[in-house]
């Protein structure tokens, strides 16, 4: 005897069919509609009825579980789509600021996504992760100096965490202060790797001579990177060609 779908087995399958649940409501399949989909392949034991017994979560629950796996699988806007209507469904519920906010910001909706992050930055100011991601998407979003300012705010809070560091020297880079760019990569994670990164910063805009003057430097360091030195042997021998 085959036993009935488990929750997590529905669960699992509710990924695959995202846009019906878009369509007729994360809920419906909480309904008896006497569809193949959810009948027992045989009768129920008595170890199963136990099941049916139970409450079927609620379609706010199955909107975010299954934004959560979507989301995972790498289908932001699917997943978007699934929170929001969460919301829509149980306005009294907590806003899902920190799962959408990601979100938007990964599809280039930086007005939505900044919106989510000051919320959240409200609701937890001490967290240096929430502030580095907020710094992160100010950045992309052009907002140079208001990402600046939000990365200080956490280097105060944690003048050791390098992933801050990294995001406010790559701030200054994007606003063309080289000098501050390399201080700031320096303090992360050091000179050489300071170079080497600096390098490949120069490489994504064009400027390949001064990426080129980058890895020399690295590569004159009593450790030089390794990296460092493929990709400068890479770069002349392009150059080269040309």
């Amino acid at each position: 005897m085959v036993d009935v779908l488990t929750l997590r087995k529905l669960l699992s399958c509710l990924p695959l069919v995202w846009l019906t649940l878009l369509s007729c409501g994360c809920g419906s399949f909480g309904k008896d509609k006497q569809t193949d989909f959810l009948k027992p392949f045989a009768a129920l034991g008595k170890q199963n009825r136990g099941f049916y017994s139970r409450p079927m979560p609620s379609e706010y629950s199955l909107c975010v579980e299954t934004a959560k796996t979507v989301a995972d699988q790498g289908h932001a806007v699917e997943a978007i789509k699934l929170y929001e209507r969460a919301e829509s469904v149980d306005p009294t519920a907590t806003p899902l600021d920190s799962n959408l906010a990601p979100l938007y910001a990964s599809t280039g909706n930086y007005s939505a996504a900044i919106k989510r992050y000051q919320r959240c930055i409200e609701a937890s100011p001490q967290d240096v992760e929430l502030c580095n991601n907020f710094a992160w998407t100010l950045m992309e979003a052009g907002q140079f100096t208001a990402a600046a300012a939000e990365a200080n705010r956490g280097l105060k809070i944690d003048g050791e965490n390098t992933r801050l560091q990294g995001t406010l020297a790559l701030v200054h880079y994007r606003q063309g202060d080289q000098v501050k760019a390399l201080r700031g990569f320096e303090k992360a994670h050091g000179p050489v790797a300071a170079h080497h990164n600096l390098s490949l910063l120069e490489i994504d805009s064009g400027n390949i001579d001064a990426a080129k003057a980058h890895l020399q430097i690295a590569n004159q360091a009593i450790e030089p990177n390794p990296k460092a030195k493929v990709l400068l042997t890479a770069l002349e021998m392009q150059t080269s060609r040309n």
